[in-house]
């Protein structure tokens, strides 16, 4: 009977360890300053989605992933935040040109103490992209160019789910 009762005790343990390893990894919250002299909060503070945008200056597919973001941020207002967030090594006038030359409207966040690095791109590959749900689950990440097309197909899938899912 003892051996039973460790074999169970054993088999709760190990599926309460799969649970939290299968679990959506979730961050920490973060308050970044905008360009425009405003404050992002991520996740969104009304519920809404959060679409994070890990760029760099430097990196020429972030620069021109930019616009496709843009159109993302005006497409999904409604349901979707989009923040972009510039490496903390990059000077943030520098992130004022690129913002500048390019007309962006949405959120252009700087890392200044490289909160956001850390958790959104701790090797500094970027471009990276973070969808987040209300709670700070992710929902989905990459890293690399995603076409505006790509975006709205993994935001698709977040907004209008499957009948079977809901």
């Amino acid at each position: 009977m003892l051996v039973i009762g460790n074999k169970l005790k054993y088999t709760v343990v190990l599926w309460g360890a799969l649970l939290i390893s299968c679990s959506e990894p979730t961050v920490t919250p973060l308050t970044l300053p905008l360009l425009s002299g405003e404050k992002a909060h991520i996740p969104d503070l009304h519920g809404k989605l959060t679409w994070v945008n890990v760029w760099s200056t430097r990196c020429t597919i972030c620069v021109k992933e930019l616009p496709a973001l843009e159109a993302l941020q005006r497409e999904y207002a409604e349901r979707v935040q989009v923040v972009t967030v510039a490496l903390p090594t990059d000077p943030p006038n520098t992130v004022l040109d690129v913002q500048t030359k390019l007309q962006l409207t949405l959120p252009v966040a700087l890392d200044l103490d490289g909160q956001a690095a850390r958790q959104f791109a701790p090797d500094l590959v970027v471009p990276s992209h973070h969808l987040l749900d209300a709670d700070g689950d992710i929902l989905y990440q990459t890293k690399g160019k995603l076409t505006l097309a790509e975006m709205r197909t993994m935001l698709e899938k977040h907004i209008f789910p499957p009948l079977s899912q809901r």
